[in-house]
C-alpha cells in the first residue's frame, strides 16, 4: 500500500501516512473527481454516490465516501 488519506467530506486532509505536499495534491484531485462523479450519478439518477475505484498500470486508488469523511487508500 502506497498511502492513506483520510479527509473530511470537503476534501481538507485530516490524517495521511503521505507527505503534506502529496496530500494535499491528492485530496484536491480527488474532491475534484467526486464532484464529477457526483454530477454523473445525479445526471443518471442512480442515487447516491458511494465508491469510486481506478485502475491504473501502476496499482490501484480507492476512495470511499461517507457523510463526514472520504477514505483515500493508493495501492
Amino acid at each position: 500500500m502506497r498511502g492513506v488519506i483520510i479527509a473530511d467530506s470537503s476534501g481538507l486532509p485530516i490524517k495521511s501516512n503521505l507527505d503534506i505536499d502529496m496530500t494535499e495534491e491528492v485530496s484536491a484531485y480527488i474532491t475534484s473527481l467526486i464532484g464529477k462523479g457526483h454530477q454523473v450519478v445525479d445526471a443518471l439518477k442512480e442515487g447516491a454516490l458511494q465508491f469510486i475505484r481506478l485502475e491504473t498500470s501502476k496499482g490501484e486508488i480507492m476512495i470511499a465516501l461517507e457523510e463526514q469523511l472520504i477514505l483515500i487508500i493508493l495501492k
